[in-house]
């Protein structure tokens, strides 16, 4: 990595460490919010007719880098810096997915928010079974950037919750008895379109309801060290690859010369994971970063 920092501020990397995330605002300019709304809009009316979905079901749709225009936002000049600042460039992608989330019941506002009978509750991100605590504490093994392409500005317009610094200790507090999330560290993200979200997905986090007339509609990124597998996809499709820069293959999980050697160079005698032993020229983000 490069000795100095590529693009993040002391304050940023403050408020990572410390809060677990920081907001990019005006991340993504109005022509691009149409253009990705739209890509959104079409998958999401396909899915709906082909798989039924009620007019206020939610949907994901994952692995959403395979798309061409989404694949795009993987190394998004204005935001790929600080997450190589942040953990590296020995990485790639763990997951991509577009959520969009329908205006709700005003029912689902009657629930305690992020409570495990709610639609929506209270977790952190992780395999089945967790990552590895010390003493409680997860180490850093992943972040996301989520952009968010519609007006979340109001309070339960379907944001993300997040419970400040939950990285670094518990969420929970005693409250008469009841384990319940420390209301005083619950930053709900109210942000207007085009904001980008950096943070930490050991962060627990819930969604407020959407009770406005619009539906909410984001994107997320997740980024992982590359010795760990990814959740969306074992090796990309060639179609997928097919034009990607030495940068984008990496991020896309392949090592960055185009080589397939996984294992190395001797797998019948001596086996080693260039995820685990990669070259340079494995790792194209490695050169990029120096020469930022």
């Amino acid at each position: 990595m490069s000795k100095a920092p590529l693009k993040i501020t002391p304050e940023q990397q403050r408020q990572f460490d410390e809060d677990g995330f920081f907001l990019v605002e005006d991340a993504l300019p109005p022509d691009r919010i149409a253009a990705l709304v739209q890509r959104l809009d079409e998958r999401y009316d396909r899915y709906r007719r082909e798989r039924t979905l009620g007019p206020g079901q939610a949907f994901q749709m994952r692995n959403i880098a395979a798309d061409s225009l989404f694949k795009e936002l993987i190394d998004y000049p204005p935001i790929l810096p600080l997450v190589v600042d942040l953990m590296g460039y020995n990485i790639q992608l763990r997951t991509s997915h577009l959520d969009v989330r329908p205006p709700q019941d005003p029912a689902d506002g009657e629930h305690e928010l992020g409570a495990p009978d709610s639609f929506f509750p209270w977790h952190a991100d992780g395999p089945d079974y967790g990552w590895p605590a010390v003493d409680g504490v997860l180490p850093f093994m992943e972040m996301k950037v989520g952009y968010y392409l519609t007006d979340l500005t109001q309070p339960s317009s379907g944001a993300i919750c997040i419970v400040r610094g939950s990285h670094r200790q518990s969420p929970w507090i005693d409250a008469n008895g009841t384990r319940r999330v420390d209301p005083a560290r619950i930053v709900e993200v109210n942000v207007a379109p085009g904001t980008a979200l950096v943070w930490r997905t050991a962060l627990y986090h819930c969604l407020t309801p959407n009770l406005s007339d619009q539906p909410r509609k984001c994107l997320y990124y997740g980024y992982q060290h590359r010795w760990i597998r990814p959740s969306d996809y074992e090796h990309q499709a060639p179609e997928v690859l097919q034009g990607c820069s030495p940068v984008r293959r990496q991020l896309l999980g392949e090592l960055g010369t185009g080589s397939t050697a996984y294992a190395g160079d001797d797998p019948l005698v001596l086996p080693v994971s260039r995820y685990w032993r990669p070259k340079d020229e494995d790792i194209p983000l490695k050169a990029w970063a120096e020469n930022y």
